[in-house]
């Protein structure tokens, strides 16, 4: 997302952050936070469901806000991307088969993963996952295929050159060229699934943003809730960047970058992880369902629009006087 729309949430969450390095007292115009170095505090949030789940196989994977301000869902169960209006009401679905992360390029173009089913991890299963793309601005969007032959694609970042980054549970995180072929020699030296060493300490490639030159890349299983950093330019240097669960395992889903150093990170047990790369410090917001995706909202400053495996989209909002 761009840098704008990250740095309305860090006012908020960045800056909570930031000062649990320091124990300094900061206050914004949305809550007040005492923060000490030994004890970083997450702000206290309240939770409010901003679309409810159209049923019990509602499963929302992932979600963004479009530069128009729609709102785009994935429903992995269903099949099905949906598009919905200020207003919570849906304007437009996409079928597609397991679609995963929703995202959208610089060209305009929604970038979606499909395919995105434990299947396609099986030994010997065909390599069917797809990178579709279409216009979000569409009344009824027309999915074309941008890249065949992955395994269960999941996560998505798209670069300013055009270039997709996927997060594939099977095959690892590679990167598609902007013809949308495989850049070989890039995936070859980047983390792998089922390939662990002392940095890459868990399995499933799942989430992948970018933050300045480096992308941030979870697991969907870790021995510490791992937060991976992968320079674009050089892959093969892929360092830890955060543990986020240390010394108990792991289990994180996508994440979201909120500002220049600042992440969010969603836990499938139910928490919102915040980290800041800089520094290390991290704290944990308890949403109470498990969290799939998460992502910011120019309509809404000082929010967090969460994806969850109830199908509700939840928005996290930092109560006033909270601490």
């Amino acid at each position: 997302m761009a840098r704008t729309l990250r740095t309305a949430m860090a006012v908020v969450v960045g800056t909570v952050i930031a000062t649990a390095a320091t124990g300094l007292t900061t206050v914004t115009p949305d809550l007040a936070t005492v923060a000490r170095a030994d004890t970083p505090q997450c702000p206290t949030v309240s939770t409010t469901a901003v679309i409810d789940s159209p049923g019990l196989d509602g499963w929302a994977e992932n979600l963004v806000v479009t530069d128009d301000g729609s709102l785009w869902v994935s429903r992995s169960f269903r099949n099905v991307v949906e598009r919905y209006d200020a207003s919570g009401r849906r304007t437009a679905s996409v079928s597609l088969n397991a679609p995963g992360s929703v995202r959208q390029g610089q060209d305009g173009q929604l970038y979606v993963a499909a395919g995105d089913s434990p299947t396609g991890m099986l030994p010997g299963a065909p390599r069917t996952g797809t990178v579709v793309r279409y216009d979000p601005r569409a009344p009824q969007p027309v999915p074309q295929v941008f890249a065949r032959g992955l395994g269960m694609p999941n996560g998505l970042a798209v670069g300013a050159d055009g270039a997709v980054y996927v997060a594939d549970g099977a095959l690892g995180l590679l990167r598609l060229r902007p013809d949308g072929q495989v850049d070989e020699a890039w995936s070859r030296t980047a983390p792998q699934n089922l390939s662990p060493s002392t940095t890459v300490n868990g399995s499933g490639i799942n989430g992948v943003t970018f933050l300045g030159d480096d992308l941030y890349v979870t697991m969907t299983v870790s021995a510490t809730g791992r937060v991976l950093r992968v320079p674009v330019d050089d892959p093969a240097a892929t360092v830890t960047a955060a543990d986020l669960t240390a010394p108990a395992p792991g289990f994180l889903d996508d994440l979201v970058a909120i500002d220049d150093s600042t992440l969010a990170v969603a836990s499938t047990t139910g928490q919102v992880h915040l980290v800041n790369i800089d520094t290390g410090q991290a704290c944990s917001i308890t949403v109470g369902v498990p969290v799939t995706a998460l992502a910011t909202d120019p309509a809404h400053p000082g929010t967090l629009l969460a994806a969850s495996e109830t199908g509700q989209i939840i928005r996290l909002s930092p109560r006033s006087g909270g601490a």
